[in-house]
């Protein structure tokens, strides 16, 4: 199983060729998982950015209808934490959020992260990136 982050999920919705390529190859690789906290950036863009999102939501719940969402638990907590304080105190601080994708990610055993923000995550030891 891949999970897929935020950026991939707004490719989708806005019917980029790339991604809706990319969701059909990793259906047929064994499928595709997010996190749940790409379920709240994504929907929360939705929200904030639409004066009626309603159509865009039932979009985004259609596609996470195909999605196993990953969720935020103790041990994905902890893994986010110790990827923040590695990265922080070495001098290369990350977002929150992108830390909270790759520890729940990581915590249950993706094999990789597909997002187009690899930079954000290519820090990160033990995650693989794929760009798409």
């Amino acid at each position: 199983m891949k999970a897929v982050d935020s950026t991939f999920l707004i490719g989708l919705l806005r019917g980029d060729p790339g991604a809706v390529e990319k969701a059909r190859e990793l259906d047929e690789e064994g499928g595709m998982a997010t996190t749940a906290v790409n379920v709240y950036e994504v929907a929360y863009g939705i929200h904030r950015g639409m004066s009626d999102p309603s159509h865009r939501m039932d979009a985004f719940e259609r596609v996470m209808s195909n999605l196993d969402v990953l969720p935020l638990d103790g041990g994905s907590a902890l893994r986010a934490a110790k990827i923040s304080g590695t990265l922080d105190k070495s001098g290369e601080s990350i977002d929150p959020f992108d830390a909270l994708i790759a520890g729940i990610t990581l915590e249950n055993g993706a094999d990789s992260l597909v997002t187009r923000n690899t930079s954000h995550f290519q820090r990160i030891r033990g995650l693989k990136i794929e760009a798409h």
